[in-house]
């Protein structure tokens, strides 16, 4: 109910910043948009979507299970709708993917150990290429010192997050204990839960090779999201440097980092228009950049994925019937 009234109330403030910094002129915007550009920056999300597939695939495949392309989609499309949903960024997503994963013959050990180097690889190039360009554009000047602290905080905090996380996984009376605790309450009680598979999954999964891969995927999208931000820009007929469209993607992460009501909604808004402007862009150009952008990568994956969802669990309840 909680997660009802804060999405409710998300919409509510996204659309009021939104109008509140542009309005009627961010409608005129939006209608003579450039479609051919705005269904390119739509079909870059897709892409990255499908590299996200490819990874879990990559993943799931070196433990040889051969789960389809298709269910993958299915699974990883849930958990980013509920992730979106959820204030907490990983909070809520990463427990429905491992469910269904286990509903795919999967045990939940190694469904574990592949969702944790998953998270492990797209927080490890987030964090990294987040640090190393807010380092860039407070050098340059693009923006505020301030943003800076944030981000050093932000890495301190992955990086601390990191070797706690690695050090209970390194520890087999630990990784025992967060399993009972927090993973069997989404299974049978009577599951049989191994460390042994587990550890054994997850050092298996650590290799160098095979990480540098996955790595390599997560990386990689994130240039393609500065590439969809690119695309959106011109959708909207307006021209813009390279440095700005790193801005608009820090600023986005930055301010969806912070927990808030789910998806950031208000704030992300609020937040990267305001900034915007003190780079000289136009309230009502930012405005459409993020109402658009947003769009994209956030409205469209939280319909889809809770579309699937639905169909997902109508799949499980027929096949328990």
């Amino acid at each position: 109910m909680k997660r009802i009234i804060g999405t409710v109330l998300g919409i509510f403030l996204f659309f009021g910043v939104i109008f509140y910094f542009g309005g009627m002129q961010v409608i005129n915007i939006l209608l003579n948009s450039n479609l051919y550009y705005f269904f390119i920056a739509l079909l870059i999300q897709f892409f990255i979507i499908f590299l996200y597939v490819v990874r879990l695939k990559t993943i799931l495949s070196a433990q040889k299970y051969d789960v389809k392309y298709k269910k993958l989609f299915k699974i990883l499309i849930s958990g980013m709708a509920v992730n979106q949903l959820t204030p907490i960024v990983k909070a809520g997503g990463e427990p429905v993917k491992l469910y269904y994963l286990t509903k795919t013959n999967i045990p939940v050990t190694k469904a574990t150990a592949s969702v944790i180097i998953e998270i492990t690889s797209e927080l490890i190039s987030f964090y990294s290429l987040l640090l190393i360009l807010v380092i860039f554009l407070s050098a340059t000047k693009l923006i505020s010192i301030g943003f800076l602290y944030i981000g050093i905080v932000s890495f301190i905090i992955c990086v601390g997050g990191f070797f706690f996380a690695f050090r209970i996984l390194s520890d087999k009376n630990k990784i025992e204990k967060f399993i009972e605790k927090y993973l069997l309450r989404f299974f049978k009680p009577n599951a049989k839960i191994s460390t042994k598979v587990f550890s054994s999954s997850f050092r298996y999964l650590c290799n160098k090779k095979l990480f540098l891969k996955i790595f390599s995927i997560s990386f990689f999208c994130r240039f393609l999201e500065f590439l969809r931000i690119y695309f959106v820009f011109l959708a909207i007929n307006f021209q813009v440097s390279f440095t700005i469209i790193l801005a608009v993607w820090v600023l986005l992460i930055l301010f969806s980092s912070i927990p808030w009501l789910p998806g950031g909604l208000g704030l992300v808004e609020g937040g990267t228009i305001s900034s915007l402007l003190v780079l000289g862009i136009p309230s009502h150009i930012s405005s459409s950049l993020i109402l658009l952008d947003r769009f994209i990568s956030f409205w469209i994956v939280v319909i889809i994925g809770l579309i699937v969802l639905y169909f997902l669990n109508k799949e499980i309840r027929q096949h328990t019937v």
